[in-house]
């Protein structure tokens, strides 16, 4: 195996950023792999070896260890051929995304900035993600909701049923509704719950939408139904790949089956060198330029330590 250099950064996030994680700080390490680099980010909450265990089996060669070592290998080799032939991955526009929601965001800020959909992280408190639902949908956007299982089984079943017509209307899907079974999914469904199915592909059914992260699946097995891709809310190097994926994917504009992606993830954290050079126009992610995913001089830069 051809070297292998890291070097760990810490994110730094306002509050909690999804149900099942209430960390401000949040730690990682890029990859350097010949000429490529990679993102390892795991989340534990969410399942994931801890990052010295991801980073313990990367340094023994395990390489399929776990799927965020395997992605993070996977884009290193990538993004290294490409700066190997002097050219960017971006030859195509990265699709457009929703607008990930946050305390005290305005909704009519994001409809006037081209957003035409929003997501909202769901929690146990159900009465709060009813208003924000009905905030956002009442500016004009549809709404996704992400659960992240937070919910016990039957939780979302009760709640989508209390909802007001218009408000179930407004709603494009819901991630990991709640704890998953196969029966209480399926109930779901006949229910006529949109289902997006995040992490398990193996939970998919027939009619059911994936949420699809390269950060975990690479490039080469987007599914066959309807998808979106979005980032691991990781380093800006992650962000990136995620939105090379789905500029890929998107066939230029012309494929039917993607649907707005989740790429705008550097919001939920503070600024540092990498994700001050981000730029949206409106709900689209503009690469900041360069070789590979971009970034050369501050890649460059940093100071990295043999792994392997």
């Amino acid at each position: 195996m051809r070297p292998i250099h890291y070097w760990r950064y810490t994110l730094r996030s306002a509050k909690g950023l999804n149900a099942v994680s209430g960390r401000r700080a949040h730690e990682g390490a890029l990859i350097r792999c010949g000429r490529g680099y990679g993102c390892v980010h795991p989340w534990p909450e969410l399942g994931d070896a801890p990052l010295e265990d991801q980073l313990r089996a990367l340094a023994a060669g395990e390489t399929n260890f776990s799927r965020v070592v395997h992605g993070a290998v996977e884009c290193a080799l990538v993004d290294g051929d490409a700066r190997r032939s002097g050219v960017s991955l971006f030859q195509w526009p990265v699709p457009e995304s929703h607008w990930l929601v946050r305390d005290g965001d305005d909704p009519d800020y994001a409809v006037t900035d081209g957003f035409t959909l929003a997501k909202i992280k769901g929690t146990p408190d159900l009465a709060k993600v009813r208003a924000a639902i009905g905030t956002w949908a009442g500016a004009g956007l549809r709404v996704r909701l992400d659960f992240n299982e937070s919910l016990a089984p039957g939780g979302f079943l009760s709640f989508w049923q209390g909802l007001a017509d218009p408000l179930r209307d407004a709603i494009d899907v819901v991630e990991d509704p709640e704890a998953w079974s196969e029966e209480g999914w399926m109930a779901l469904r006949a229910a006529g719950v949109p289902v997006a199915v995040d992490r398990v592909p193996e939970r998919f059914r027939e009619g059911d939408v994936m949420v699809y992260k390269p950060a975990l699946h690479g490039y080469q097995a987007l599914p066959g139904g309807r998808f979106y891709v979005t980032s691991y809310m990781d380093h800006a190097i992650g962000q990136l790949w995620a939105a090379v994926v789905a500029s890929m994917a998107s066939g230029r504009g012309g494929n039917p089956r993607l649907l707005p992606c989740g790429l705008l993830t550097h919001r939920c954290f503070e600024n540092d060198v990498f994700f001050e050079r981000l730029r949206c126009d409106g709900p689209r992610l503009v690469p900041p330029g360069g070789t590979g995913l971009g970034f050369d001089d501050l890649l460059d830069k940093l100071p990295w330590k043999r792994l392997i």
